[in-house]
C-alpha cells in the first residue's frame, strides 16, 4: 500500500495532468480555423482583455506603520496581548515600525494573427521591521516576502486563469482591528487560480511549501522561533459562488510533514504527520459595507491553517519527548463585520471563538474567546474620533483562566470617513486591565505585578 507522502505525491501529479490534457495553447490555430474564416460566419467578437492599462509597467505598492508611544510611566510602550491568544486589539497597542513595499512590473505580449495578447508579471516585496523597545534585545529584522510571476491569458479555453510560481502571500485572509491571520498558506509553490467553473463559481489549486519567513504574518518577529517547520501542502479553493445573496468560498487542504527534530534548551522529536483543514467562508454584502462568517476545522500538520508548522498554543516541548502532531486539532468560528460608512460613522467588529487540542499529555486543551469592536465617529472633513474596545478570554484545562480587557481612543486625520481609508495619522491613548492569573504576563518588562497599564502616543498607518 503506498505510503502518505506517495499518495500525496500521485493526487498532485494526476490534477497537475488532468490541467494539461484540458489546455489549450493560445496559438492552437489550424488549417480548421483558416476554413471558418474563410466561410461567410459572422466572426466572433473579441474576448475582454485579461489585464487593464494600470497592470503594465512599474508599479510600487506598500504599507508601513510607525509610531512612538510610552507606558504610564514615561518608559517604552508595551504591547497588550493575552496569553495564549492568537492576536491582540491593535489600535493604539503596537509597539514597532513596520514597512512592506512591493515592486511589480507587468507586460503584455503581442497580438498575434488575431490572438488576444497575453499578461505576464512579476513581483517582489520586501518588508523591514523595527520594535521600539527599552530593551537590549533590539530584534530590528529585514525579510524577502515575496518573489513570484504570474501568467494570465495563456489558456485559450480559461483565459482569465492566472499561473503563478515563486515566493507569495497567498489567499491570506485577516481581521483588521486585530491584525489576524486566520487563514495563511502563503509561502513557497506554484498553482493557478481563477479557473471558471460555470458562470459564477472560480477553482483555484497550489502546492505550497512552507517558508521559514522570519515575519509572522501581521510583520512582526516571532515571539517562538525553534518550533517552525517546513511541510507540503496540497491546496483547493472554490470561491466566486453565490448564495441567498451571499459570496461562499470553500478551502480544502492537505498537508503533509516529514518530521524534524526541536532545538533550543529542550530538544525534542517531532514525529511524521498527515492532515487536513477546511476553511468555509460565507460573505454577505450590503450597502456600506457586509459581514464575514468563517468556520474552520484541521487536524494533524494542517491544524494551523498556515503554510509552516508552528508549535500548538500551550505546549512546550520537553527534552527527549516525541511530539506528535496526529493528535493535534483546532477549531474556530469568527463574525466579522464591516461598516464602511453610513452617515457620520463606520466600524468592524469581531466575534471569535477557538478550540485547540494541543496533544499534550495533561492540560491540552486551549480555548479562546474574543470579542471587540472600532466605531469611528465624523469629526470634520478630515477630522474622527476611533475608540476600540476589546477584550480576550483564555483558558487552559486545569490551568487557571483569565481576561484581558483593552480600550483605546484615537482622534484621527485621513482623507475619507470610510472605515478602510488611509493614510491616518493619529494620538492615541490606551488603558488595560487583566486577572490576576496573567501577573507577570502581560506588559511585564517594566512591572511585572501589575495587573492594569497604560499607553499613551502617537501613530501613522498607510497603504497605497
Amino acid at each position: 500500500m503506498p505510503s502518505r507522502p506517495r499518495r500525496l505525491g500521485l493526487a498532485l501529479g494526476a490534477a497537475l495532468l488532468l490541467l494539461a490534457a484540458t489546455a489549450q495553447p493560445l496559438s492552437a490555430q489550424a488549417a480548421s480555423g483558416q476554413a471558418v474564416v474563410a466561410q461567410d460566419a459572422a466572426v466572433p467578437p473579441a474576448p475582454p482583455p485579461v489585464f487593464t492599462p494600470a497592470d503594465l509597467g512599474f508599479r510600487f505598492h506598500g504599507y508601513v506603520r510607525s509610531g512612538f508611544g510610552v507606558d504610564g510611566d514615561g518608559k517604552g510602550q508595551q504591547p497588550f496581548i493575552a496569553p495564549l491568544a492568537g492576536s491582540k486589539y491593535r489600535l493604539g497597542n503596537e509597539a514597532e515600525t513596520y514597512l512592506e513595499t512591493t515592486f511589480s512590473y507587468g507586460a503584455a505580449t503581442e497580438s498575434l494573427e488575431g490572438e488576444p495578447p497575453a499578461y505576464f508579471d512579476t513581483r517582489v516585496t520586501l518588508a523591514y521591521v523595527t520594535p521600539t523597545s527599552q530593551s537590549n534585545n533590539f530584534a530590528t529584522t529585514f525579510s524577502l516576502r515575496e518573489a513570484y510571476a504570474v501568467a494570465r491569458g495563456v489558456w485559450a479555453s480559461q483565459p482569465k486563469a492566472t499561473f503563478w510560481a515563486g515566493a507569495r502571500f497567498y489567499d491570506r485572509q485577516d481581521v483588521h482591528i486585530t491584525d489576524y491571520f486566520y487563514r495563511d498558506p502563503s509561502g513557497f509553490g506554484g498553482g493557478v487560480e481563477d479557473i471558471a467553473l460555470g458562470d459564477q463559481g472560480k477553482l483555484a489549486v497550489a502546492w505550497i511549501g512552507g517558508t521559514q519567513d522570519q515575519l509572522d504574518p501581521d510583520g512582526t518577529v516571532p515571539r517562538d522561533e525553534l518550533f517552525r517547520f517546513n511541510k507540503n501542502t496540497f491546496d483547493v479553493r472554490f470561491y466566486g459562488l453565490n448564495a441567498l445573496g451571499a459570496r461562499v468560498s470553500l478551502a480544502l487542504d492537505v498537508s503533509h510533514f516529514n518530521g524534524d527534530e526541536v532545538t533550543g534548551d529542550a530538544p525534542a522529536t517531532v514525529a511524521d504527520s498527515f492532515g487536513a483543514s477546511g476553511t468555509g467562508i460565507v460573505e454577505w454584502p450590503f450597502a456600506g459595507g457586509r459581514n464575514k462568517l468563517v468556520v474552520q476545522y484541521g487536524t494533524g500538520a494542517a491544524y494551523d491553517f498556515r503554510s509552516i508548522l508552528t508549535r500548538p498554543a500551550g505546549r512546550a516541548p520537553v527534552a527527549g519527548e516525541t511530539v506528535r502532531l496526529d493528535d493535534v486539532w483546532q477549531f474556530r468560528i469568527l463574525d466579522d463585520f464591516l461598516l464602511e460608512q453610513k452617515g457620520p460613522w463606520a466600524m468592524q467588529a469581531l466575534a471569535l471563538y477557538q478550540e485547540l487540542e494541543n496533544g499534550a499529555a495533561t492540560n491540552s486543551r486551549v480555548r479562546w474567546v474574543s470579542f471587540g469592536a472600532r466605531p469611528v465617529r465624523r469629526l470634520g472633513r478630515f477630522f474622527s474620533l476611533a475608540t476600540e474596545v476589546g477584550w480576550d478570554h483564555t483558558s487552559q484545562e486545569d490551568l487557571p483562566d483569565g481576561s484581558l480587557f483593552k480600550v483605546t481612543v484615537a482622534p484621527q486625520i485621513k482623507p475619507d470617513l470610510k472605515f478602510l481609508s488611509r493614510p491616518s495619522i493619529r494620538t492615541f491613548a490606551t488603558w488595560a486591565h487583566w486577572s490576576d492569573a496573567f501577573r507577570g504576563s502581560i506588559a511585564a518588562a517594566t512591572d511585572p505585578t501589575a495587573t492594569r497599564g497604560f499607553a499613551f502616543g502617537v501613530q501613522f498607518e498607510s497603504w497605497w
